[in-house]
């Protein structure tokens, strides 16, 4: 019975040694988190009027677009294209792959050209470190980053949201330029004055967008709290580690001892 008992807190005290270990050796990893806000677009006198001509738009075949939604900028914030840009102008592949990276000759460790990390890897990687989580009662949206610098995970955090607004923003703006026109010149060649009252609240409308657009930085998302640099990291969680370890060896010696 002595030696059963030996035995079992001999692997106890071995597991959690060695869980001990990791938790003590493992990289750090730390986590930025920002809160947002989905910008809402305010309900203009405009855009009620516009309702009530959608069937003359629709049969003078002028669409009316609809307004983006949360899952559309979630989406978009997501998307290979957008990380794909934003890895390219933050220049990250050094700093996504740096044990291949030579800083001081600015050169990759690798045997060929080839295996050199590609952006399609970079934004596999990159997504593994973004977490985007919605409220379904409140409609908030946290963002999160993490990363083993948290100085670092809290400037991709902020930074991710700014480009996303400049973005969306810019594709507004260029999107209402190009309705503008088009609705210029339908009204120029038109002369029935329901489809007139229809093309000027159209233009209205996008005139207003265009100029709102222009004022208005968080045009998407909205920062309720940016991140700020986290002092306590995510991983790994050591008393956790140690206690499943401590744990994981009783079992592992009782079942050595009686199975």
């Amino acid at each position: 019975l002595l030696h059963a008992w030996k035995m079992i807190a001999g692997i106890t005290i071995l597991c959690t040694g060695l869980a001990v270990a990791y938790a003590l050796y493992a990289p750090e990893v730390f986590k930025a988190e920002t809160l947002l806000a989905p910008v809402q677009e305010e309900k203009t006198s405009t855009s009620s009027a516009l309702s009530q001509f959608g069937g003359l738009a629709a049969m003078a075949g002028i669409s009316i677009p609809s307004d983006s939604n949360v899952e559309q900028v979630v989406a978009t914030l997501q998307s290979r294209k957008f990380l794909r840009v934003f890895i390219k102008e933050k220049n990250l592949l050094p700093i996504l792959f740096e044990e291949i990276w030579d800083a001081d000759r600015k050169v990759w460790i690798v045997e060929s050209k080839e295996n050199e990390p590609t952006e399609q890897q970079a934004v596999g990687l990159f997504k593994g470190l973004l977490s985007i989580d919605e409220d379904a009662t409140s409609g908030l949206i946290t963002l999160s980053v993490s990363w083993k610098d948290p100085e670092v995970a809290a400037e991709w955090s902020n930074d991710l949201v700014k480009q996303l607004n400049e973005q969306l923003r810019g594709q507004a703006i260029a999107d209402s330029k190009k309705r503008v026109g088009y609705l210029e010149q339908e009204l120029a060649k038109t002369t029935l004055q329901d489809m007139r009252a229809v093309l000027y609240n159209l233009l209205e409308s996008e005139k207003q967008k265009a100029m709102l657009a222009n004022v208005n930085e968080d045009f998407a998302l909205d920062v309720i709290d940016p991140a700020v640099v986290p002092e306590q990291r995510e991983k790994p969680k050591s008393k956790l580690i140690v206690a499943l370890g401590c744990l994981c060896g009783g079992f592992l010696g009782i079942f050595a001892v009686f199975f």
